[in-house]
């Protein structure tokens, strides 16, 4: 596999899961020792108002345990050993260990509520974390809710921005994808079977100002894709090469 000298910023998806489960401590002292200086997570809140690190709320995926995270408490959760052996990690934890990364939080919708007034009461005693925090948030009335308290956080756009702008762009109808300057738009390497990202396509994205983040590559072939169209991050499984 060839490669280009790049400047892209590798984000870890959930930590890199091939040896250790998704989103634990293993995964992510992983990703960091593989390279990637950021890591991405999900949030979701027990019932006693702590932040677990888990994509879904049903633990059967990720276990041989059944419950539900927002009907779980903390001491509950602890207990769970996860398919790969690993425990659930919780966001406290989480922001201890890996002070020296940046961050993406992904808010999961159906406890976005509880999670965004427990990170409310983090970010107000300590507001330079803001910095180091990129949120994704699949509401638009809870991003605007947050953004009301926290109004120089970093937010992605959400997946129907990012895939208006994508195919605008695609079509060379960029004026219609209503590209906002220094927002960070996820573009996959292919849409409806086509190739989407090329250094016309981002190029277009700089040239609003924006930035473009090379969405879950599934093969060493779109990883080069993503690094041959010059994006700016890569959220990815697999290590940076």
């Amino acid at each position: 596999m060839t490669s280009v000298k790049s400047s892209a910023i590798w984000i870890s998806h959930r930590g890199l899961s091939q040896y250790y489960d998704e989103n634990t401590l293993a995964a992510f002292k992983s990703a960091c020792k593989a390279g990637f200086s950021w890591l991405e997570t999900d949030l979701h809140s027990t019932n006693d108002n702590h932040i677990v690190l888990c994509h879904e709320l049903e633990l059967g995926r990720l276990s041989s345990s059944t419950g539900n995270i927002l009907q779980m408490s903390r001491s509950e959760l602890e207990n769970i050993q996860l398919n790969k052996g690993e425990k659930l990690l919780f966001l406290d934890e989480f922001m201890l260990e890996f002070k020296q990364q940046n961050w993406v939080f992904d808010i999961k919708p159906d406890t976005a509520k509880q999670t965004m007034s427990i990170l409310t009461t983090h970010l107000i005693n300590n507001k330079n974390l803001l910095s180091k925090i990129i949120f994704l948030f699949w509401s638009k009335e809870q991003q605007a809710l947050f953004l009301s308290i926290f109004p120089e956080a970093v937010c992605f756009p959400r997946i129907e921005e990012c895939y208006r702008a994508g195919i605008a762009s695609l079509l060379g109808l960029a004026a219609l994808g209503n590209i906002k300057t220094k927002k960070i738009y996820s573009l996959t390497p292919k849409i409806f079977g086509l190739p989407l990202l090329n250094k016309r396509i981002v190029k277009l994205f700089h040239q609003q100002g924006a930035y473009v983040i090379g969405y879950l590559p599934e093969s060493n072939s779109e990883i080069q894709q993503c690094l041959d169209a010059e994006v700016d991050y890569i959220l990815s499984n697999q290590p940076p090469i």
